[in-house]
């Protein structure tokens, strides 16, 4: 069998989420509870999948951060360093084997994006329409092996798989290693230009989003930089996946539309949003959760909220700024709870407004696919306190007036926030 990916692949999602349910409170973000064998051989594989295959040359790019790293950090980072040398070798045999495989692809038809803040439904939505077999989407394992995904196809999804385990440390959604992934992971590993860089140097958040992804006293070439290897990521997925359109979902680009526009003039562009009292505690909690596994500097639960209260502000400031130059026809916007109120309607508007082809032949499988997942658990958290709604309320005004929601009095107490992807 060869390892050149195959040109028709059966690429539907084969898993579906699961029952489960995080808890609403946890321990201090730098002070993790203690944990059992199960809990520690999970964390272990999450780190794996999601710290290793970091170009050498990205994190010494990334170096003149280490003076802010914390000490207790220091096992971490090494782990880090040796699993990018470790997978060198792989990358530059796809170098040398596959490069002039990977350039001469295509992209034939301009890609769909789904865009939103982060816990807004954009999983669930790229899930749905992932479905649609016209569509080919970047996957979880060449977001885990960006560099070598192409040169070991054959054999290191299988190693992956049982490496990872089989659920999001967020939400306990299953995490298959086919499964639709966000491009945003892979540009962390190969350019110091993402914003997940922050999942390492959480202190950095915001400089690293006003920096590398609105371009505010960039570096010289950034931008181009970004732009190549963007596109040769976006090359090897159509290559996986039968150079079929590609369905993209990265909540970073919903503040990158002019870049977008400028590699893809006729892009389609899918915006979800939901409610910020329940983007809030959704969102501190995935970062909590990640943090605990890849953060190389000590962060509190202060750190957190400071970088969910201002990402929101500037993700959700820039969207409303550069959806006015999205032309005619290529953006439709669509509210979280309508999608899970009526997937079927919600979809057949979105494929109308921005001529993605007739829905009819997809929505068996999406009706199917809904039926598979009807008993999964969305996490729970507890209700907001006052100070929060409170917080909401004043800093996140933005979301309130552009997408219609209501604000809550503070004297309101919230029932239990269910999660979204």
């Amino acid at each position: 069998m060869s390892d050149t990916p195959s040109e028709h692949p059966d690429t539907r999602p084969t898993s579906t989420p699961t029952a489960g349910a995080a808890a609403g409170s946890a321990a201090p973000a730098d002070r993790p509870a203690s944990r059992n064998r199960g809990s520690q051989k999970r964390d272990i594989g999450y780190q794996l999948g999601l710290l290793s295959f970091i170009r050498p040359t990205t994190l010494l790019r990334l170096a003149h951060r280490l003076p802010t790293m914390s000490p207790r950090r220091l096992a971490r980072a090494l782990g880090i360093t040796v699993g990018g040398w470790i997978s060198a070798p792989l990358a530059a045999g796809q170098w040398l084997g596959r490069r002039h495989q990977i350039d001469t692809v295509e992209l034939d038809e301009e890609p769909v994006f789904i865009i939103g803040h982060w816990r807004s439904g954009t999983t669930h939505l790229h899930n749905l329409m992932s479905l649609d077999p016209r569509f080919g989407c970047l996957r979880m394992f060449e977001a885990l092996a960006p560099d070598c995904s192409v040169s070991t196809v054959r054999w290191l999804p299988r190693i992956l798989a049982k490496t990872m385990p089989a659920k999001r440390p967020m939400d306990n959604m299953e995490w298959p290693m086919d499964a639709p992934q966000e491009e945003e992971i892979p540009l962390a590993k190969i350019t110091p230009y993402s914003w997940y860089t922050q999942f390492l140097f959480p202190k950095q958040a915001i400089t690293t989003f006003e920096r590398y992804v609105m371009l505010q006293g960039a570096p010289v070439g950034a931008e181009n930089e970004f732009k190549a290897k963007y596109l040769r990521l976006l090359k090897v997925a159509a290559l996986h996946d039968g150079r079929r359109r590609l369905l993209l979902k990265n909540p970073v680009n919903t503040a990158r539309i002019p870049l977008l526009l400028e590699l893809f003039p006729r892009a389609k562009f899918v915006f979800i949003h939901r409610s910020p009292y329940e983007v809030f505690p959704s969102t501190v909690n995935l970062h909590r959760k990640i943090l605990d596994l890849t953060a190389l500097q000590q962060f509190d639960d202060a750190d957190i909220e400071g970088n969910v209260v201002g990402m929101y502000q500037r993700v959700i400031d820039r969207y409303l700024t550069d959806a006015a130059g999205i032309p005619d026809g290529q953006l439709v916007e669509v509210g979280y709870q309508d999608l899970v109120d009526d997937a079927i309607g919600t979809l057949t508007d979105i494929y109308d407004r921005v001529g993605l082809g007739p829905f009819d032949a997809v929505q068996p499988d999406v009706a199917a696919y809904l039926d598979s997942i009807s008993d999964y658990r969305r996490n729970s958290f507890e209700a907001l306190s006052d100070r929060r709604i409170e917080l909401i309320n004043r800093e996140w005004k933005v979301g309130f007036d552009a997408f219609g929601y209501q604000p809550r009095p503070v004297d309101q107490q919230a029932v239990p926030m269910p999660a979204a992807g």
